[in-house]
């Protein structure tokens, strides 16, 4: 009892030391923040304007870290055929034995059936108790749970046919088919990755991507890309090689995030050829826009007597807008670790305000002490769903204490 009592007197009296205002720790390379805000519109609905803040606390011994990077793979690929093509057979190069593909009619065409479509090879019919393991119409897919379109059929190639290229013919096709070539077995993939999962209009977005062989990278590789907003409307993407021998690209988004709610996809169509194998692959990696309606200021003060972190705020557009952040603390070892987390929300007009963020010292275990950091920062527009700002190390409080300082005997 004395001995914490000691202990918390301790922590008090030195903790004036380092109390007070400061500025945010410089933004890291996978943070988000934004230099200004701007102007949106209330979206319709109800909206709770009550401020609500709280925190729990964490298992110092639980390791806490940032989600990975998405990365899309893909060993699939889709293309556009006429109805002449399709009568003629649309030739598919395939990589490994077993390819799925699916043909689906566009627009008035007519629908496809799985015995309409023929396997040829080198312009000779493949038996037809040889051309398919596997068959299925839409009625069929669609009970299975497959989300396809009416009068869309199925084949999988017979894997005892190996791989190469083969024709699949349809002789009654009439107007446009989309066709999915899917190879489940190739060891050539597609990857790709955007430099965030969440953006601001106005950001630049950087896209790298990679046709392999396994991990090795196809030389030669043919690689365009188009951004898609949620509106529909495009930007186009180019791809180079950057300095490391990947491809590349980078774009300008519009200043005024995309009215229409949903994800901007980063669309990336490839193409190669390595031993004989001509190689074709799409893939698409998603993000959020959001706009930039708030932002933290970049100051903060901190109350080390309660553990209070206060983070200013501009507000560009009414709204609610919420804070969280986890409170790291040193460990006896002399290492940070998560000692409790907390969030605080309330409804803003345009303006100066703030918020705070109350871990309580109660969250610390005994023996852990300064320095403290506030990492995992975000802040979210909660009225329009968006994340505006992330840093993952945001603050450092307090100073080294010397060898014996806080010992309590």
């Amino acid at each position: 009892m004395h001995k914490t009592i000691l202990y918390a007197a301790l922590i008090s009296a030195s903790s004036s030391a380092y109390a007070g205002s400061g500025q945010l720790l410089p933004a890291g390379p996978a943070d988000l923040v934004s230099t200004h805000v701007s102007r949106a519109a209330l979206p319709a609905g109800n909206f709770e304007h009550r401020p609500v803040s709280f925190h729990w606390v964490l298992d110092p011994g639980a390791e806490l870290a940032t989600a990975a990077p998405f990365v899309s793979e893909s060993r699939e690929y889709w293309t556009q055929v006429d109805a002449t093509e399709m009568q003629r057979g649309f030739a598919i190069d395939t990589t490994a034995p077993g390819a799925v593909v699916r043909v689906s009619p566009i627009g008035k065409a007519l629908p496809a059936a799985p015995e309409q479509l023929h396997l040829l090879r080198g312009g000779d019919a493949v038996k037809a108790d040889l051309a398919f393991a596997h068959r299925a119409n839409a009625e069929q897919l669609q009970q299975a749970g497959m989300d396809v379109s009416n009068g869309s059929a199925v084949v999988q190639f017979n894997p005892q046919l190996g791989q190469g290229r083969f024709q699949l013919q349809m002789a009654n096709a009439q107007g446009r088919y989309l066709v999915h070539v899917f190879e489940p077995n190739s060891p050539y993939a597609l990857r790709a990755q955007s430099n965030h999962a969440n953006l601001l209009a106005g950001d630049r977005i950087d896209v790298s991507a990679g046709l392999a062989n396994g991990r090795t990278n196809l030389s030669g590789t043919q690689m365009i890309g188009v951004l898609v907003a949620p509106s529909g409307q495009t930007y186009p993407l180019n791809f180079a090689v950057n300095s490391r021998g990947e491809m590349h690209a980078s774009a300008q988004l519009p200043k005024q995030a995309s009215a229409a709610s949903g994800l901007w996809e980063a669309q990336v169509f490839a193409g190669a050829s390595e031993n004989g194998n001509s190689i074709q692959r799409d893939t698409r990696t998603a993000f959020a826009v959001a706009q930039p309606t708030a932002r933290l200021t970049g100051q903060y003060r901190f109350d080390p007597l309660s553990l209070r972190v206060t983070l200013p705020l501009q507000i560009g557009a009414s709204g609610r807008y919420g804070v969280g952040g986890t409170l790291y603390a040193t460990a006896p070892d002399g290492v940070a670790r998560p000692v409790a987390v907390a969030q605080s929300a309330a409804w803003f007009e345009p303006g100066q305000h703030a918020l705070s963020l109350g871990f309580d010292r109660a969250s610390v275990p005994l023996g852990y002490h300064a320095p403290f950091e506030l990492r995992y920062v975000e802040l979210k527009d909660q009225t329009r769903q968006a994340q505006l700002e992330t840093r993952e190390l945001a603050m450092r409080e307090g100073r080294v204490s010397r060898p014996n300082e806080n010992n309590v005997r």
